[in-house]
């Protein structure tokens, strides 16, 4: 759940638990979106966009060029106005050009940490594997980066509260993609279970969520 203090979204879901299919891939859509425009507007009150894309707010790097990458930049691209993708990052130098080329990205890197510290990115949208998630979260943060982090944090609790607190420690926002919080049916139970319909009702709305999974 969101920190109350506002200071981490941390949006955590059970290790192991899989989502495919194109209800998934709308929640991971929408998760970036609202990802985005949340950085974005951070950026624009506190005047930190750089000098590249100035019609736009913040300017993102991506690490990672596969499959679920690509899903981020397209979205970025193509769908969040107060986004502009400056900098892709991957392990594999085919799989970085080929981001480059297909969304107009302006620069690639083969480092982590070229991309992180770059001055032309605001924001960083982590979808490497997962081994490698808390390290680049503690990195970006150190940086004074906002993260938006595929799934999982870390690969173990201990990891996750690490890179959690650190990222609080450092003022910057940690957003997860838990995309099932923006999937249709799920925030229709969601509003159902807290509408105030009683208990009998929310202990069957409960066993439905469950049954979902």
């Amino acid at each position: 759940d969101e920190a109350e203090d506002g200071s981490v979204f941390l949006m955590l879901r059970t290790w192991g638990w899989c989502f495919f299919g194109v209800g998934s891939l709308k929640g991971v859509k929408m998760a970036s979106r609202i990802g985005g425009r949340l950085f974005g507007s951070l950026a624009r009150s506190r005047g930190l966009s750089s000098s590249i894309g100035q019609s736009r707010n913040l300017n993102v790097g991506v690490l990672g060029c596969g499959r679920i990458g690509q899903v981020h930049l397209e979205t970025l691209c193509y769908n969040v106005p107060e986004a502009n993708p400056v900098m892709v990052m991957d392990a594999f130098e085919s799989a970085a050009k080929s981001a480059v080329e297909k969304y107009g990205v302006e620069k690639y890197t083969l480092s982590d940490e070229e991309l992180i510290s770059s001055k032309d990115v605001d924001a960083v949208w982590i979808c490497t594997p997962s081994q490698f998630h808390a390290d680049q979260i503690k990195m970006a943060a150190s940086h004074g980066k906002h993260i938006f982090c595929e799934k999982p944090i870390a690969t173990d609790l201990k990891g996750t509260l690490e890179a959690v607190e650190f990222a609080k420690s450092k003022g910057v926002k940690l957003m997860t993609a838990f995309q099932r919080r923006f999937d249709p049916n799920f925030m229709k139970i969601k509003s159902a279970v807290v509408g105030g319909e009683g208990e009998r009702n929310k202990q069957k709305h409960t066993e439905l969520i469950i049954s979902f999974s």
